[in-house]
């Protein structure tokens, strides 16, 4: 999950990593109490926000009121903006970028740093000149980045290292997933953290006091995290305005799904894994990722994809047949796919209880229903 740059930006003070003095305004900017000109940035929790019009350079104070005016309560990407980080700008000093990523494929952690950071950083391709790949080990990714600024003129490379090196302990340290500064800017004074692009593994925040009282410090920002604290299962909207609303077991299968639908044209609403097997015979987590779909209006139709293992469908069955009962807004058209452990009597107990579920076993079929319906919904 990616934190918004203030909460990263804090992780990165709290490691001892210099950044611009800022201040964080929900409303129209008091008397500023740091020099300027100021960069005024949207917090949201989205990267492209430059692009995207959510960062914007300001020369006088006038100047960062006209810019709150119109980012407060704008959005981007789907999330609506309810703060602005205001900062001093940087001058006089060059930009880098550094970055330590987790990479499954490879099983190690990723360290880049460039000599060129900005928005367009992504086209600087990945070479062995500012690229290391090694173990998850503190010492081990302190290592890569010594390597990679050996080049850098000796002043420099001691700032650079000094950053880097604290930056690796932070990311061992908070178990992240990625930990990115671009621009990262070195000058007389050092290395200061232009930006923070930080993404926590939710999984591991029950291990990491620090991060879960961030999240829980803003409710409004972070929902879906909020919810997998609360609830134990993962529910995330990727788009607030979409049509089709997931419930769904299994993270692969469910991004699977959500990447076929947008291949054909649809619009999913959120990414769902419910996690069947923690069910227990309890309907709670149904009538919760219902209640969600449910509150938002553009969903036209819901799409139930469960693959039961140990899981019997037809105990899935009753729990889903239960949890419509108590949600009311659930209103859409249903779709279920379901598959394995106790098919034919979980068709049979749909067939009784709620006979306008279309139930299908194939995947292309379900699809092809929700298509239909889609289609049938637009006007």
């Amino acid at each position: 999950m990616l934190l918004i740059e203030a909460d990263g930006k804090a992780l990165l003070q709290a490691a001892g990593i210099a950044t611009p003095h800022g201040v964080v305004a929900a409303e129209l900017a008091p008397k500023l109490k740091i020099p300027g000109p100021w960069i005024v940035k949207a917090q949201v929790p989205v990267g492209g926000r430059g692009k995207a019009g959510g960062v914007v350079r300001c020369e006088t104070e006038a100047d960062v009121n006209t810019a709150l005016k119109r980012l407060i309560g704008a959005t981007i990407k789907g999330h609506q903006i309810q703060a602005c980080l205001i900062e001093s700008a940087v001058a006089n000093s060059d930009e880098y970028y550094l970055s330590l990523m987790i990479d499954p494929a490879q099983y190690g952690v990723r360290v880049t740093l460039l000599r060129e950071g900005g928005v367009d950083v992504e086209q600087n391709k990945p070479s062995a000149a500012n690229n290391r790949l090694c173990v998850p080990n503190e010492s081990e990714i302190a290592s890569a980045i010594r390597k990679l600024a050996a080049s850098e003129p000796p002043a420099r490379q001691s700032t650079l290292i000094d950053t880097g090196e604290k930056l690796a302990r932070l990311f061992m340290q908070r178990e992240l997933m990625l930990a990115e500064i671009n621009p990262l800017f070195v000058g007389a004074n050092g290395c200061v953290a232009g930006d923070a692009k930080i993404v926590i593994d939710l999984d591991a925040v029950h291990r990491q006091p620090e991060l879960a009282a961030l999240i829980e410090a803003r409710p409004a920002v972070y929902p879906d995290a909020i919810r997998k604290l609360h609830d134990g299962f993962d529910y995330v909207e990727v788009d607030p305005d979409g049509e089709i609303g997931l419930l769904t077991t299994g993270a692969g299968l469910s991004m699977m799904l959500i990447d076929e639908m947008t291949a054909r044209g649809g619009k999913p609403l959120n990414f769902c894994d419910i996690r069947t097997g923690l069910l227990r015979g309890d309907p709670t987590r149904i009538v919760k990722v219902l209640g969600w779909i449910g509150a938002r209006p553009n969903v036209k139709v819901l799409l139930v994809n469960i693959f039961a293992g140990i899981t019997d469908l037809a105990e899935f069955a009753n729990l889903l047949c239960i949890a419509l009962e108590r949600t009311p807004a659930m209103k859409a058209p249903i779709v279920a796919r379901i598959v394995g452990n106790g098919f034919d009597n979980a068709r049979t107990i749909f067939a009784e209880k709620r006979p306008d579920i279309a139930v299908e076993e194939a995947l292309p079929a379900a699809l092809n229903r929700v298509d239909a319906i889609l289609r049938g919904a637009r006007p």
